[in-house]
């Protein structure tokens, strides 16, 4: 999901399509709860960004939710197909997407796209997911769900790995001022960013079968997330943005 608007007036909301293979759709009867712990987990770190690269009142934007808190009650909310459906070209101060084009097989495509909403000066910032450093960090059951998980998004056409050139794309799709972070959570077990992980894995363990996996690595390594003695790295956060030329 996106939404535009503005620190001011003009704040829309975009629903993207992710297509029938998306392993997490909407219609999933707890996708409200998952969407929620999502929000706990990473909201708050992706308003200091926006805030700190200079999001503010009278600011248009097209973004994922986030904006809400910086630019209401200026919203206009908008069902659309970021692949497909035309988004307005040179129009907006800022464009922000969360953990939504690496699912999207057309990623480049939307990508660039989105650079093209930028007015000359506007900034664009992502956040994708790479499964690094969980894989090197984590043991047991823990890691056993995670591998299983990775399989099945990627056999869905998700790539966990195209955010690891992601200041390249934004320099090759015009943008200038480029500059990158990593976040990389640490989590104790039953909290909300162990939730939210539960609950992704419960979502697409009927589906664990088919990528050859066994279906109890998703229940052994939901068990280890509730431990609240344990702590756990999450999967890797990578912030990249950049500004449209002003010229």
């Amino acid at each position: 999901m996106a939404h535009t608007g503005t620190a001011g007036p003009g704040h829309d909301e975009l629903h993207q399509d992710r297509g029938p293979s998306y392993v997490m759709p909407n219609s999933w009867e707890r996708a409200r709860q998952r969407l929620e712990l999502l929000e706990a987990s990473y909201d708050a770190a992706s308003f200091k960004r926006a805030s700190r690269l200079g999001v503010r009142e009278g600011w248009r934007c097209l973004d994922t939710r986030l904006l809400a808190g910086i630019t209401e009650p200026n919203i206009e909310v908008r069902q659309t197909n970021l692949v497909s459906d035309p988004l307005p070209a040179g129009e907006f101060d800022f464009v922000h997407t969360r953990l939504v084009l690496m699912h999207i097989p057309a990623r480049e495509q939307v990508l660039g796209r989105l650079c093209a909403a930028l007015r000359p000066g506007g900034i664009l910032m992502i956040e994708e997911q790479d499964a690094f450093p969980v894989l090197a960090t984590a043991t047991g059951a823990y890691r056993e769900a995670w591998l299983a998980f990775i399989r099945v998004i990627r056999a869905a056409g998700t790539d966990p790995d195209w955010t690891r050139d992601l200041p390249l794309r934004l320099r090759r799709h015009g943008l200038v001022d480029i500059d990158a972070e990593l976040d990389v959570p640490l989590f104790r077990g039953g909290s909300d960013h162990a939730r939210f992980w539960s609950l992704t894995w419960q979502q697409v363990r009927d589906r664990v079968a088919a990528v050859g996996e066994p279906a109890h690595v998703i229940d052994q390594g939901q068990a280890e997330l509730s431990d609240e003695q344990r702590w756990f790295h999450g999967p890797a956060t990578m912030i990249a943005w950049g500004r449209r030329p002003s010229s």
